[in-house]
């Protein structure tokens, strides 16, 4: 029968317990960050993975219908609304365009980078009512120019580029501040509240930045 004395002779000291809390501590702060980054880069790729889904939708109905599917500014005006306007309700039904009456996709696909909302970096405020990726079309200059009340705006010299649509993502960041027009055209915004950036996993896996897709296929700069 072994004593006390041997038996307090084979526990753990402090020591001992506190390098392999140290320990474990130190394998979380490498493991976490890793995760975290895995997660953020898996998103990304179902983000471009649906967005070439409904590209391939798009292009269909454009064969159909000669041309792509009106967009958010093209369904309706502006308003003093607009950013609440095209992100959401209209946004949504120019995708739905693409459900019916044909199902060139059977349901419109939600942005994984919007299931918690997107932040307005102006006022840090979460906007939820919007869950899709954007759209937009350019392919009808005149609505464009009548529904903006300006003769050579930034959609026109989008369109004039060679882009018909565009899809964008809020990205790792969910920033829905900025101007797919200004990005398409290589027109930088400097205020401090809008992103007007393409997503590049090169400045982080978590940066400022959508991830955006034209009828030119994956958008990575002007």
């Amino acid at each position: 029968m072994r004593d006390a004395k041997s038996n307090w002779k084979s526990a753990f000291t402090l020591i001992e317990l506190l390098i392999v809390v140290a320990i474990i501590a130190i394998l979380a702060a490498i493991a976490v960050p890793n995760f975290l980054e895995a997660q953020t880069r898996a998103k990304v790729s179902r983000a471009k993975a649906d967005q070439r889904s409904l590209a391939t939708a798009i292009e269909s109905y454009s064969v159909d219908w000669n041309m792509p599917p009106l967009g958010a500014w093209s369904l309706g005006p502006a308003c003093s609304c607009v950013g609440w306007w095209v992100d959401g309700p209209q946004n949504a039904k120019a995708q739905a365009q693409l459900t019916t009456p044909v199902a060139y996709i059977t349901d419109i696909m939600d942005d994984p980078f919007k299931t918690r909302g997107t932040i307005n970096l102006k006022t840090d405020a979460a906007g939820r009512g919007a869950r899709y990726f954007n759209y937009q079309d350019y392919r009808n200059p005149a609505m464009v120019k009548l529904a903006l009340g300006k003769v050579n705006n930034a959609w026109v010299i989008c369109w004039k580029k060679g882009f018909t649509w565009s899809l964008w993502s809020a990205g790792p960041m969910r920033v829905s501040n900025g101007a797919i027009q200004d990005i398409l055209r290589g027109v930088v915004d400097t205020t401090p509240w809008s992103t007007d950036s393409v997503y590049d996993p090169s400045n982080g896996t978590i940066s400022l930045g959508w991830v955006i897709r034209t009828n030119k296929g994956v958008f990575t700069g002007p």
